[in-house]
């Protein structure tokens, strides 16, 4: 059984399932909303080369004060290398709708962002303490996040390498991070990179995406903070808004969590009626939330 055939997972949209046609982008789930626009980005910079520059991240810009680009390179990627946004959106695609579905739409736009300006923040420490300023761009440490975080609530999920062979999820993020930190490792022993790609990015995200499973992070709360306290208020439509106490979201998030472990360890036939039902609770009140 695919995890879009699961019943708790059809209560949000995570592929290209039918809507109106009328509905427009607005409507989109946000990860369909990221690709659509790094498409949009990468047709752009093949009809403008010079957008590649405005939009990557480096030390020097940085200093010169463009400070979009800790966010904007993460929608930019190679002109001459297909498979790199290729790559990079498919795992979008494979990991990115049942997150959302667990997390809400507007918690997982923010996750997506904060784990690209902190794979960036990475990207530039390690570019000063190697004396590195070559510009970076790429969604790899926003993606990376996802996947740890995907690996660490399904570790023994399986997927298929290739299509055939089956490898459990938690095998393959290890992986990674150990493709990564070798060299990065030997940059720190002072050898001299031999590719064009930023391990330290990736290492950024991965580090992003660990912290934010292991500490429960959640940065919506936060940002409506921020946005209270600065007197900007979110609009809405007032009655008919749900307020949740944090101590409720938490405790819903806890047991959400434990279902999910339970559907990996023993199958969605393990499930009783009421957890069932939590799970169907606890995607309306993430939309809720988001609203």
């Amino acid at each position: 059984m695919g995890i879009h055939d699961r019943e708790y997972y059809r209560d949000e949209s995570s592929g290209f399932t039918s809507r109106p046609i009328g509905a427009g982008m607005q409507q989109w789930p946000v990860w369909k909303k990221i690709i659509a626009i790094t498409v949009a980005v990468f047709v752009l910079q093949l009809l403008f080369p010079g957008l590649t520059d405005w939009l990557s991240l480096s030390i020097n810009s940085l200093t010169s004060g463009k400070i979009w680009t800790l966010l904007t390179y993460a929608f930019a990627h190679s002109r001459g290398e297909i498979f790199h946004i290729l790559f990079n959106m498919l795992l979008l695609y494979f990991f990115g709708g049942r997150l959302e579905s667990m997390y809400g739409s507007k918690e997982f736009g923010l996750l997506y962002c904060a784990s690209a300006m902190f794979s960036g923040l990475f990207i530039i420490l390690l570019g000063a303490i190697f004396h590195d300023s070559i510009p970076t761009i790429g969604a790899s440490g926003a993606v990376l996040a996802l996947l740890i975080i995907y690996a660490l609530h399904f570790p023994r999920e399986k997927i298929f390498l290739f299509g055939i062979v089956p490898i459990e999820i938690r095998w393959v993020a290890g992986f990674i991070i150990i493709m990564d930190l070798l060299p990065v490792l030997s940059q720190l022993g002072g050898q001299a990179s031999t590719d064009n790609i930023s391990h330290a990015g990736h290492l950024g995200g991965a580090l992003f995406g660990y912290l934010y499973f292991k500490y429960r992070i959640r940065l919506s709360p936060l940002v409506n903070s921020i946005t209270s306290r600065g007197g900007f208020k979110m609009p809405g439509r007032g009655p008919n808004l749900k307020v949740y106490s944090e101590e409720s979201s938490e405790k819903m998030d806890s047991e959400v969590d434990r279902i999910l472990q339970k559907i990996n360890a023993e199958g969605e036939a393990s499930l009783t009626r009421k957890e069932r039902k939590t799970l169907k609770d606890a995607s309306k009140r993430y939309k809720n939330r988001d609203a």
